[in-house]
């Protein structure tokens, strides 16, 4: 299979999933289907019969088929499934995409965070349906927002990114079609690991603590939209940012694997040209939602109950998951994917030291 034969679904078109569509068309993959669950994303592609995009891609504008009705209408025909949800409704997704999967279709979820594929595998099995081959990528591909529920700008495109799953599945002709189509993929069999070396809770969690007293604060035109994120990592800020990554690369390096610095994935992904530094649109200081409800799930109360479990201490990620339940009215903790969710036996086998 040729990566230009490839057909392929996205579920999730918000800046993540839409920037994917448009460089798989850019590079000359078919898109067959997608879906997101809000309709206003819907009816702007209706009218305009696609995406617009901007930014570090240029100026242009794809063409995409009407959404399909179902995340699992969207699927149907597809090799290629990419899952652009957030972290939090892996299961969600898995489970209403399950009647429609078949075995050899390619699953990638666009990003796994930890144990995003231990998490859609076991709400897959849960239905008893079927087990697609599950990859997740490490981070997304682009830095980028939405200006509106069509348009897509894009400030950085990474030209590297780790995706890790079964050496097995990776023989499979579609995931090597895949890795043809986007060579910025490399590929690692250490899911447990590449979860963890995902930098975004590091930046994220801070700068959402940091800038707390803006959470409620009418800014005006600047209320809404994304953040501009260097906006946010200021001052005592990068401070808390240093710290909380020097806490999970020990936490890493505690289990017997390599972490992955923010410097060193900043260096891989983003060489000379692969950012804009200005001339793209501001989309203001305000913190985005997953900014707590994907990090402290999925990122955080894995890397402390992982910690917990191996007996390696992490007080400050603790401290962080306290201030942002105090903050939010909400245990994180409970829902949260754990050692004992994800299983004993699915974390160990990843760990050089288990």
């Amino acid at each position: 299979m040729a990566s230009t034969d490839l057909r392929i679904a996205f579920l999730g078109m918000g800046a993540a999933g839409s920037g994917l569509a448009i460089e798989t068309v850019l590079r000359g993959g078919v898109v067959t289907g997608w879906h997101d669950p809000n309709t206003e994303i819907a009816d702007a592609v209706a009218f305009r019969g696609g995406l617009s995009y901007e930014g570090i891609l240029g100026n242009g504008a794809i063409a995409l088929p009407p959404a399909a009705g179902t995340s699992a209408d969207a699927v149907r025909d597809a090799d290629v499934v990419f899952v652009s949800s957030t972290a939090d409704k892996h299961t969600e997704v898995a489970t209403a995409i399950a009647p429609a999967l078949r075995a050899d279709q390619i699953v990638i979820l666009h990003c796994g965070y930890v144990g995003g594929t231990k998490v859609f595998a076991d709400a897959l099995a849960a239905t008893g349906g079927v087990q697609p081959r599950l990859f997740e990528l490490n981070n997304t591909l682009h830095l980028a927002g939405k200006i509106d529920p069509a348009t897509f700008s894009a400030r950085g495109a990474k030209k590297w990114l780790e995706i890790a799953g079964n050496s097995e599945d990776a023989d499979a002709p579609g995931f090597r079609s895949v890795m043809k189509m986007f060579p910025e993929f490399e590929f690692s069999d250490n899911v447990l690991r590449n979860g963890l070396n995902n930098p975004n809770f590091i930046g994220h969690v801070p700068a959402y603590i940091g800038n707390a007293v803006l959470h409620g604060r009418d800014l005006g035109d600047m209320t809404s939209g994304i953040l501009h994120f260097h906006e946010a990592r200021m001052g005592r800020v990068n401070t808390l940012c240093a710290a909380v990554e020097a806490e999970r690369n020990s936490l890493i390096q505690g289990l017997g694997l390599t972490p992955l610095p923010t410097r060193e994935f900043d260096r891989r992904a983003y060489p000379a040209g692969s950012r804009l530094i200005g001339g793209v649109a501001r989309f203001g200081p305000k913190l985005q939602r997953r900014y707590v409800t994907e990090d402290l799930p999925c990122a955080l109360v894995p890397i402390e109950s992982i910690g917990r479990h191996f007996g390696i201490e992490t007080p400050l990620i603790s401290s962080l998951i306290n201030l942002v339940n105090v903050f939010e009215g909400v245990d994180f903790r409970q829902s949260g994917r754990t050692v004992k969710s994800l299983s004993v036996d699915w974390v160990e086998s990843f760990c050089a030291r288990a």
